[in-house]
């Protein structure tokens, strides 16, 4: 097999067994263990590998600091408590732009007035 039909078959692989990649969106580490004689769907694996496992160990480091913190600090809300007729009389545009306080508003006493 030469180099231009081992390519085409190694690219055909990679489309069969990851037809969500975008071969163009290949990062060059890959492109690397590619061109050390990899295969493409070997060396792809072991990216896709190695970021699921960097992202969920991510996601675990954040809900860990999630679970000790005390909560957000930034800005201050835009009303402390919206009732339901405020909510009602609200857009739609308004109701995404306070959509965390009237979460917030909907767990307080006097939402339901």
């Amino acid at each position: 097999m030469d180099k231009r039909q081992r390519a085409e078959a190694e690219i055909a692989e990679f489309s069969e067994r990851f037809p969500d990649a975008d071969l163009d969106l290949v990062p060059g580490s890959v492109w690397e263990q590619v061109k050390k004689g990899v295969s493409l769907s070997r060396a792809y694996g072991g990216y896709e590998e190695k970021r699921r496992k960097a992202e969920d160990a991510a996601r675990k480091r954040n809900e860990e600091n999630a679970a000790l913190s005390s909560g957000r600090i930034g800005g201050v809300t835009k009303k402390a408590v919206y009732t339901a007729q405020d909510v009602a009389a609200m857009s739609a545009a308004e109701v995404r732009g306070n959509y965390d306080d009237i979460l917030a508003s909907m767990d307080s006493e006097g939402f339901y007035i």
